[in-house]
C-alpha cells in the first residue's frame, strides 16, 4: 500500500484535515487508522470471514508482485489490513462491507481546540416519537413477562436531521475522537460514490485479538453523568448498586462467556462489573480476557462469533431478534452491527457500532437503543436513548 500524502494539519482537526469523501477512519485507544482509496473490496452476505481472509491474501499477493517491502520493513501500511462493517442483521438488506485500502497510515488524535459552532438544523423527526417509543417499551416488558424464555431485548429509535449544509466530516470526526479518546471513532463509506457515511464513536469494544490474546469489554447498564463532581460520583455508585442495571449487564456477560469459552484455552471473567465513563454517560463494564485455543481464529472470526451480543440485541438472540423486528418500525442497517479491522496475521479490533449516524449529504439518521429487562421504566429508557444520541449531536456542534 502507498503512503497517504501528509496534509498540513489544522490544529482543530489535526491529521483529519485531509479527510475527504471515500476515506475511512477507525481508532482504538493507541492508534488511528486513516485509509484512502480501495485496493480490494467486497460486500458479502455469506461466509464473511472467508471473504475477508481471501481479500487479505489477494492484497498480500498484489504487494509481493509490486515488490513491496516485507511486513516489518516500513512504519505504515506495511501489512495488508482490512477495514469492515458488519450489519446488525446478516439476513437484512445491508450487506457486510469489507475493504482493503490502497493507502494507509497511523495518525494521532487532534489536540487543538474544537472548531467554532456553525450551521443549523433545518428539520428533525423522531422515529418513533416519545409516546411511540414508550409504547414499544411497555410491549417489550409484556413479552418479557410471558415466561417463555425471553430475558432481555434492546429497543431502539432514530432521530432524522436535515442540516443547512453537508456534514463537515473532518470537524465532526475530530470532535468525536477528542471527546472519546479511549473509545473507537469510525467513519466508513457505505455508497459506491463514497459520499454516504456510517460514522460514530463507540465506547464498547466487541473484541480485540493480539496473537492468541483476546480481550472483550461489554457495556450494559447506563446512567447520565452530571457536571457536579459529587453528584456525578453519587450517580456512578447508584449505577453499580442498581439491581435492574446489574441484571441487564449480567445477561450480556453470561452470553459472551458462553460464546468465548469453547474458543479459548483460558478465560478470565471478573465476578463483578466496574464502571466505564464517556463524556456523557456512565456504563457498567466487565473486561474479559482469554487465550485462544486455536491461533488460526482471526479477529474477524471472533467478531462474527460474538455478534450480536445481548448489549444490542437481547437473549436468547433468536427470540430477541424476532421481538425487535416486530416492535421497531425501521431497519437498523449498520447500527448495532460491528466496525473494525483485521490484518493478515489475524490480529485486529472490532467495536460495537453504536453512538452512530448514517450521513448522506445534508441528511443524518442517528440511532440509539436501550436494554429492556424486567424493572425497566418506559420514560427512563426514552431518556437513556436521548442521552446516547448526544454523543453525535455534540459532535455536530449544533445543539
Amino acid at each position: 500500500m502507498d503512503m497517504l500524502a501528509r496534509t498540513p494539519a489544522d490544529p482543530r482537526t489535526g491529521a483529519l484535515a485531509g479527510f475527504r469523501p471515500g476515506d475511512s477512519l477507525f481508532t482504538t485507544h493507541d492508534r488511528g487508522f486513516f485509509a484512502r482509496g480501495c485496493l480490494l473490496q467486497a460486500a458479502p452476505r455469506e461466509d464473511v470471514a472467508g471473504c475477508g481472509a481471501r481479500l487479505l491474501a489477494q492484497a498480500a499477493e498484489l504487494r509481493a508482485a509490486a515488490g513491496a517491502p516485507a511486513p516489518d520493513a516500513a512504519e505504515d501500511g506495511a501489512r495488508p489490513l482490512l477495514l469492515g462493517l458488519l450489519p446488525y442483521d446478516p439476513a437484512g438488506p445491508a450487506p457486510a462491507r469489507l475493504r482493503v485500502p490502497r493507502t494507509l497510515r497511523r495518525i494521532a488524535a487532534p489536540d487543538g481546540p474544537p472548531a467554532a459552532r456553525r450551521g443549523a438544523i433545518r428539520g428533525r423527526r423522531e422515529h418513533p416519537d416519545q409516546a411511540g417509543y414508550e409504547r414499544g417499551v411497555r410491549a417489550a416488558l409484556e413479552r418479557l413477562g410471558r415466561g417463555d424464555g425471553l430475558r432481555k431485548l434492546v429497543l431502539s429509535r432514530t432521530l432524522e436531521l436535515e442540516l443547512d449544509r453537508p456534514l463537515d466530516l473532518p470537524e465532526v470526526l475530530a470532535r468525536l475522537w477528542r471527546a472519546s479518546p479511549h473509545g473507537h471513532t469510525y467513519a466508513l463509506p457505505v455508497s459506491e460514490n463514497g459520499q454516504d457515511y456510517f460514522l460514530g464513536a463507540s465506547p464498547e469494544l466487541l473484541v480485540r485479538r493480539d496473537g492468541r490474546r483476546v480481550r472483550v469489554h461489554p457495556l450494559a447498564g447506563t446512567a447520565a453523568r452530571h457536571p457536579d463532581a459529587a453528584e456525578d460520583a453519587r450517580i456512578a455508585r447508584a449505577l453499580l448498586d442498581s439491581p435492574k442495571d446489574r441484571l441487564e449487564h449480567a445477561v450480556v456477560v453470561e452470553a459472551i462467556e458462553a460464546a468465548l469459552r469453547p474458543l479459548c484455552r483460558t478465560l478470565d471473567v471478573p465476578a463483578q462489573p466496574g464502571l466505564t465513563s464517556t463524556a456523557r454517560l456512565w456504563h457498567l463494564g466487565t473486561p474479559i480476557e482469554g487465550e485462544l485455543a486455536d491461533p488460526a481464529i482471526s479477529a474477524l472470526d471472533l467478531a462474527i462469533a460474538l455478534h450480536p451480543t445481548p448489549a444490542v440485541c437481547g437473549l436468547p438472540t433468536a427470540d430477541a431478534r424476532r421481538a425487535i423486528a416486530a416492535l421497531e418500525p425501521f431497519e437498523r442497517g449498520y447500527f448495532a452491527g460491528a466496525v473494525g479491522w483485521c490484518d493478515a496475521a489475524g490480529d485486529g479490533a472490532w467495536a460495537v457500532a453504536i453512538r452512530c449516524a448514517h450521513a448522506s449529504g445534508r441528511r443524518l439518521t442517528l440511532s440509539a437503543g436501550a436494554g429492556i429487562v424486567p424493572g425497566s421504566v418506559p420514560e427512563l429508557e426514552y431518556l437513556e436513548t436521548g442521552n446516547k444520541l448526544r454523543t453525535v449531536l455534540d459532535a455536530l456542534g449544533l445543539l
